[in-house]
């Protein structure tokens, strides 16, 4: 009886639009106004459009779906509600004044905000009934918040990010009252989060950076927490909200382009099939723009898109957008670009923005899976590539297209290698490298000339890849896609080159010969060939010469090698560790010298370094890993945070004339 009653109830209702919008014989025409729209959503429609005034009347959506929006602002701390099926809007006034983080349990019809002006998470009961109303808190936490700036919500846990202090406080709630749980420092700037199954993700702010927390809940402490991984998504300016669909595995984030423009560079990116390009980025790599759908430009009104909600059912897009003070809908994303906005209603600091449903509820998918270590070694000798697992247990050799090798890179998004030739004077790329079985023999699929055949290190940020070559004392820029290589720029540092790394987009440079450390602050701007200045040059005391550097995006922790002298055979080298790299080289100024006691350092006999030409850092194990030329080994330094000292490595493995390392960590 109930289906019955619900198809005569539409047809009914059908009926009606038909007759409300019909041209009778004789000329008169119908119309009852509150069935027929504009075709702009202004709060007081019923959720059919008749296309104008009274146009070809349709049911703009199943009437029957609940499919509602939640919005803050940070005028008045009032809550929006938009009714998406519909049509309707309908206000919750609040004793906040400032609000941002919002979350809808509609299985208990809870609604909880984060209040700005309270700082705290108020609780709201049953509204869900409710028209315009003044509602009132049923349970709220302390003002415990410095900051607030989103809201994540799993099972009964919820997590505040606070970017005053930049933190996470997670509460637990227990029938009518919140708990707080954890107060966890994060060693970055924070504002979105978003649950992927037990993952939890953040925007990294003032930049374009994405990190994940795997299995958040079970390993939140009080006290510092690194992320398990960050990587940097491509084409952002600066990103500030996200939001994932389990569903359609895709993430959304958006890009408020630069803060001093609240107008119009405002944009938001779409990674469809999530997972598998997350997963396969190791920590500190570039998801390339290639591989995601942007949508931004003057006809988006976007200027400033704080948050970001998304219904999987329609493949809608929701925006928060602060700087003009709206809330955006996109429809049909197809390739992206200058889209104009389907739905588009004033909000003046519209702040956060949530998508409610019983098809999106809850639904956040599977947390990542399938991590994997892997250490991918050079030879100076044979040209041989050797890989290891993360204890260091060897797991193939593969002889390649160089008999002389320096500079590896692996792109587990497209399983391709990437190696610098010093025999055959290129850099040369190797594509379904794990293919290739232990004892096997891997040809390169294309290469790119080198102008000079030293190739010391290789740097790779998406599909640009940076040469160092010492004997010409240059930097190489190369772009490549799947079928070749291109010379994009070739620039003088004005020093002896050895090892290189990224840290975001700026390039780290080691100075031949010297204890130095270059920095060249967002490289790739750099667009002229020619002399190129770093941003910042410091010494690094205790080094006598440095050649080896990587760096660690989730650990934000600086490693170079100390070769010590070169001529003779004496255990000389070392290795300096320097956490919290992004704080010390601030407060380091041009020309200065970062200290001893802001480096761990690991030297002497027991060491067994010679000259340590390369290093690779594991942020999960807090392994150190380097190659040594001279002694011909890859080693292993474990707990290289905290210990120091002469110590004995854990990992010691032979490997004639080993030269480069990359360590894949996703």
């Amino acid at each position: 009886m109930k289906t019955n009653f619900t198809k005569i109830s539409i047809f009914t209702m059908l009926l009606f639009i038909a007759t409300a919008c019909n041209n009778d014989d004789d000329g008169t025409v119908v119309v009852v106004e509150p069935t027929c729209n504009d075709g702009i959503m202004n709060g007081d429609e019923t959720g059919v459009d008749c296309g104008g005034s009274c146009g070809p009347c349709e049911v703009i959506s199943n009437p029957g779906r609940r499919a509602d929006l939640y919005v803050t602002n940070n005028t008045d701390g009032n809550i929006f509600k938009y009714s998406i099926s519909g049509d309707s809007l309908v206000t919750y006034t609040t004793s906040s004044t400032a609000a941002e983080g919002i979350h809808y349990d509609a299985e208990s019809d809870l609604l909880v905000q984060a209040s700005r002006s309270g700082l705290m998470l108020d609780a709201y009961a049953g509204t869900s009934t409710l028209g315009n109303a003044t509602i009132n808190t049923s349970f709220s936490t302390f003002a415990d918040l410095n900051s607030p700036r989103e809201l994540a919500v799993s099972g009964d846990y919820y997590v505040v990010s606070d970017n005053g202090e930049n933190k996470f406080f997670v509460y637990y709630k227990t029938g009518t009252s919140f708990s707080l749980y954890y107060t966890i420092e994060i060693p970055f700037q924070l504002w979105g989060i978003t649950f992927k199954g037990n993952d939890l993700y953040a925007v990294v702010d003032n930049s374009s950076d994405l990190a994940v927390f795997s299995n958040f809940i079970a390993n939140a402490i009080d006290g510092i927490m690194m992320p398990s991984k960050r990587v940097t998504i491509e084409g952002i300016v600066r990103t500030h909200g996200l939001t994932y669909s389990g569903s359609d595995d895709v993430m959304i984030m958006t890009d408020i382009g630069a803060a001093s423009n609240a107008t119009d560079d405002g944009g938001f990116h779409v990674i469809d099939d999530f997972s598998t390009k997350f997963d396969a980025l190791s920590d500190g790599d570039v998801l390339p723009v290639s591989m995601q759908t942007r949508v931004a430009g003057s006809s988006t009104l976007m200027g400033n898109p704080i948050d970001v909600a998304y219904d999987s059912e329609t493949g809608a897009i929701y925006i928060a957008e602060v700087g003009n003070g709206k809330v955006l809908g996109f429809t049909d994303i197809g390739d992206g670009g200058n889209l104009t906005p389907s739905f588009n209603m004033d909000l003046p600091t519209a702040s956060s923005i949530y998508f409610s449903s019983e098809e999106t509820d809850d639904n956040t998918g599977m947390s990542s899976m399938n991590q994997t270590t892997r250490l991918y070694t050079t030879s100076t000798n044979n040209g041989n590539i050797t890989v290891y697992d993360g204890t260091g247990a060897l797991l193939k050799t593969v002889a390649s297209s160089s008999a002389s090798s320096e500079g590896i890179y692996y792109n587990a998004l497209s399983d391709a290698l990437l190696l610098g030739s010093r025999s055959e004077g290129e850099i040369q790329y190797y594509s379904d490298f794990m293919s290739v079985m232990n004892g096997g023999i891997a040809t390169a699929a294309f290469a790119g000339d080198l102008a000079t055949s030293s190739t010391r290190e290789i740097a790779v940020y998406g599909n640009k890849v940076v040469v160092a070559d010492n004997p010409a004392n240059m930097f190489y820029v190369y772009s490549y896609t799947g079928s070749a290589f291109t010379l994009e720029n070739t620039f003088d540092p004005g020093f002896e080159v050895w090892g290189i790394t990224f840290k975001g987009d700026d390039l780290l440079a080691v100075v031949d010969n010297t204890s130095d450390l270059a920095i060249f602050e967002n490289f790739f701007t750099n667009a002229m060939d020619g002399s190129i200045t770093p941003t910042k040059r410091v010494s690094i005391a205790g080094i006598t010469r440095t050649h080896g550097i990587t760096y660690s995006a989730s650990d934000d922790v600086l490693v170079m090698t100390d070769i010590g002298l070169a001529a003779g055979g004496a255990i000389d080298g070392g290795i300096n560790v320097i956490q919290d790299f992004s704080s010390v080289i601030e407060a380091t100024t041009d020309g200065g010298t970062i200290g001893l006691t802001d480096q761990n350092i690991i030297e002497g006999i027991s060491t067994l370094m010679n000259n340590p030409i390369d290093v690779a850092y594991d942020h999960k194990t807090k392994t150190v890993f380097v190659s040594d030329i001279a002694t011909g080994a890859v080693l292993g330094f474990s707990n290289a945070l905290t210990t120091s000292g002469n110590v004995a490595p854990d990992i010691n493995n032979t490997l004639t004339s080993a030269s480069s390392l990359y360590l894949y960590n996703n």
